[in-house]
């Protein structure tokens, strides 16, 4: 039996010996090269032979930058940004020259692992790839049998490959729609489309906006290989204004910064809307033509009038009745019309009587919901004076083009991003800044540029994923049938808060396979542990195709796979012939990426070939991209009447068919908690790391070891140092770390960065402390409510 304890897996080349358990190659690497620091420092030979090899960054970090990589010796040597594309793209920043520093990390998973002892006590033993996949066949049937397929759960982290194990296995997966997906839980419904998707333009369109409101992410953090486009944008004259509770890179280089309390976003917005309606600055044709504002509702009960009856069901087909189209009144007959014959002659405004029935327009009843959210109001709960939030709503609705970002990682981590989302859509159908030039909404991470359709590998039609009735991170406190994870990465360390909560429910499962990289939190706590490489190891020539930020890209192998590990396509392939389904599979990554370019009509009309792509260093700026590329020129959207219908009545009854304000779940003012835990609690990014990765290069670790960042007059009042011990607690549990004092960070909070590893830190876990609360709405909204990781109060006091 070998131990895993500490900061790293200590598994010895006596361990492997012993156990028996990987070829000859992995033994070798694994006596030569468990880090890279040895390897580092050494002299390369005066005759060493050396390739260059074009590749693709891997996907979640968002840079999607292309890679010219150096191979000595058969060793990763160097990366730089791929030379031979648009100067403009040819970029890569710490994270991808670090990746040297991952291939070769002392973090590396070396070879199979089963666990020996207790769940979380590190305990496991070195097997074989044989003896691991058996043992997760084994299980995967038993669990089959006693359960039924809805019982195992695929738990989708940031970077393994894994798309069509969860059809074939007939299991549910995600990436756990708790995070990154609560603003857009607000904006999906008005215009239609993937929650999760970007912008409405391009980042690029910037150098045409006139106003650009980012609030509640650090753009030049989270998506800094598009920093040039920020740039670009305020040499040509936008006006930057970033909402921030802290004073973060990117409100360094903006024009305006607003501190503007944590969580109180959504509180912004509503003062904004309330001044564009009092003052009537809003686009009235754009608001007749393109949104659901001017459809006629009941008044008493907040339905909206439709030309027929209710929803029904055809007694004959079982098939929905569509009540016919919504209703507006037409001024110039003085009755109620369907919207599509009276465009431009609808009341925008008033109140009629429709068949006996008291009916008002949207428009109407939208102004008057929002007369309780003046600016004063919205002062009040925002910490920012009225004035400023006017003259931002004025600058927003008439300096001409105006695009509002909203980001991943910030706001979205409270309990009401959602309204968020919903108000910045009213604000966008307020003033038709949507659709034209320099004009959008949404996050833009990863430029939010051009892409195109790759060719869809079928699977058979018996095969299908499992859909839950409980979401994936509501499995520790809702009933659920799930017994069994695979887990994809860090995923219990990055998708799951209140961790001493979580840890009670990952004791109840059955069976816990962990597949990734590195010896990273939710390693412990598997039964199964499988070792995938980089994406810079292979075991064929290419097996990654991509198509975003307006170029196909294609991976190249530069270095055989270390240790014994195996790329994650492979080990997907393993998992299937384990239960008898590898048959419906390509046979390799290299035919699966063969296919999706061969069979895409997209870059057939491109003539973009996989031979080609090879040839121009694996990198094809698609066509027709050099102008930005901006949705919903024609100003119809994803919905049934094409316009953008800013009225949710599906949310009606829990208070949200209009956006209102609720206050977070912890984080408020006069929150009788807070006189116990008085310091808001936040996770942030940082250039540094992406989630939980990135988390396994020396070079970075200098830069992102979980520390706990104060205000110095919060410290002061503590009687802690810079550099001092701390504990960080409330009632959920504590972790240690040291404390560094930052004037950036606002007083009365306290900051760290998002899902750092609990090895590089003192004691505990930084989601010791976090929130789990679950909003009663939850099941109204596309995705289900956001984690409220930053909706969370603690103390600090010296350790």
């Amino acid at each position: 039996m070998t131990g895993a304890q500490g900061s790293k897996f200590d598994l010895t080349r006596r361990g492997f010996l012993k156990a028996g358990a990987v070829s000859a190659m992995g033994l070798a690497a694994a006596g030569s090269m468990t880090g890279c620091s040895g390897w580092l420092g050494s002299t390369a030979p005066e005759a060493a032979e050396e390739k260059t090899v074009y590749t693709l960054h891997q996907f979640m970090c968002t840079g999607r930058c292309s890679l010219k990589c150096t191979v000595r010796d058969g060793r990763l040597a160097m990366i730089q940004p791929n030379d031979t594309v648009d100067e403009y793209y040819r970029h890569v920043c710490m994270k991808g020259i670090s990746e040297i520093q991952h291939v070769y990390s002392d973090e590396r998973l070396q070879t199979p692992m089963r666990r020996v002892g207790e769940r979380g006590s590190n305990e496991f033993e070195a097997i074989t790839w044989d003896e691991a996949l058996a043992t997760i066949g084994e299980e995967l049937n038993k669990a089959w049998d006693k359960y039924g397929k809805s019982s195992v759960y695929m738990s989708a982290s940031n970077e393994p490959r894994f798309s069509f194990l969860p059809a074939l296995l007939g299991c549910a997966t995600g990436v756990e729609p708790g995070i990154d997906r609560g603003t857009g839980n607000g904006e999906a419904p008005a215009i239609g489309g993937d929650v999760f998707g970007g912008g409405t333009a391009e980042s690029r369109d910037w150098v045409n906006t006139k106003t650009l409101v980012i609030a509640g992410t650090n753009l030049l953090e989270t998506s800094m290989m598009q920093a040039n486009t920020f740039m670009d944008a305020k040499e040509a004259g936008c006006e930057i204004i970033v909402l921030d509770p802290h004073f973060s890179t990117t409100a360094s280089k903006a024009d305006q910064w607003i501190p503007i309390q944590p969580g109180c976003d959504a509180a912004f917005y509503l003062g904004m809307m309330t001044y564009i309606l009092d003052n009537k600055l809003y686009d009235e044709k754009f608001v007749l033509e393109h949104t659901s504002l001017p459809f006629l509702m009941n008044a008493e009960t907040g339905e909206m009038l439709r030309e027929g009856k209710e929803w029904g069901v055809d007694e004959e087909t079982g098939e929905p009745v569509d009540p016919g189209d919504f209703m507006v009144w037409d001024a110039t007959v003085g009755k109620a019309v369907p919207y599509s014959s009276a465009i431009l002659t609808a009341s925008l405004e008033g109140e009629f009587d429709v068949d006996g029935v008291k009916a008002t327009t949207a428009f109407s009843n939208l102004k008057k919901n929002q007369a309780r959210y003046t600016t004063e109001w919205a002062a009040g709960v925002t910490g920012i004076d009225a004035a400023t939030i006017e003259e931002v709503a004025r600058k927003y609705a008439t300096n001409g083009p105006a695009y509002l970002v909203f980001g991943q990682g910030g706001s979205d981590k409270y309990s009401n991003p959602d309204i968020i989302g919903h108000a910045g859509m009213v604000l966008t159908a307020l003033t038709g800044n949507i659709g034209k030039p320099g004009s959008g909404i949404g996050h833009t991470i990863g430029g939010a540029g051009y892409g195109v359709a790759l060719g869809e590998w079928k699977l058979p039609e018996q095969f299908k994923p499992a859909e839950l009735d409980v979401r994936a991170d509501r499995f520790p406190t809702r009933e659920n049938d799930v017994h069994v994870i695979i887990s994809l990465g860090n995923t219990f360390q990055q998708y799951w808060a209140n961790m001493n909560k979580t840890r009670e429910w990952i004791d109840s499962l059955d069976f816990i396979v962990h597949i990734g990289m590195y010896y990273e939190d939710t390693v412990k706590y598997a039964d199964i542990v499988l070792p995938v490489c980089s994406k810079f190891e292979d075991t064929v020539e290419h097996s990654i195709v991509r198509s975003d930020y307006n170029h196909v890209n294609l991976q190249t192998k530069c270095i055989d796979p270390l240790f014994d590990s195996k790329p994650d396509f492979d080990v997907m392939r393993l998992i299937a012939e384990s239960v008898g389904l590898g048959e419906y599979l390509p046979k390799d990554a290299e035919e699966l990426v063969r296919y999706q370019i061969e069979n895409s009509k997209d870059l057939a009309d491109q003539g973009i070939t996989f031979d080609a792509l090879i040839k121009n260093h694996g990198s094809i700026k698609m066509a027709n991209t050099d102008e930005p590329r901006r949705g919903y020129t024609d100003l119809k959207f994803k919905t049934p009447t094409e316009r953008m219908e800013v009225y949710y009545q599906s949310q009606a009854e829990v208070g949200q068919g209009w956006p209102n304000w609720e206050e977070n779940n912890e984080a408020y003012a006069g929150n009788p908690l807070a006189e116990k835990y008085p310091l808001q609690f936040t996770q942030t990014r940082t250039r540094f790391s992406n989630h939980s990765h990135f988390k396994a290069a020396a070079w970075l670790q200098q830069f992102v070891k979980p520390v706990l960042e104060l205000n110095p007059k919060d410290m002061e009042s503590r009687g802690i140092a810079d550099g001092d011990l701390i504990e960080a607690f409330n009632d959920r549990g504590s972790f240690k770390c040291v404390a560094r004092a930052n004037n950036a960070v606002r007083p009365g909070s306290s900051r760290t960065f998002e899902a750092g590893w609990s090895k590089f830190i003192e004691e505990g876990n930084t989601q010791n402390v976090t929130n789990d609360h679950v909003n009663e709405r939850d099941e109204y909204l596309p995705t289900g409510a956001p984690i409220p990781f930053n909706d969370t109060l603690i103390e600090v006091k010296k350790a």
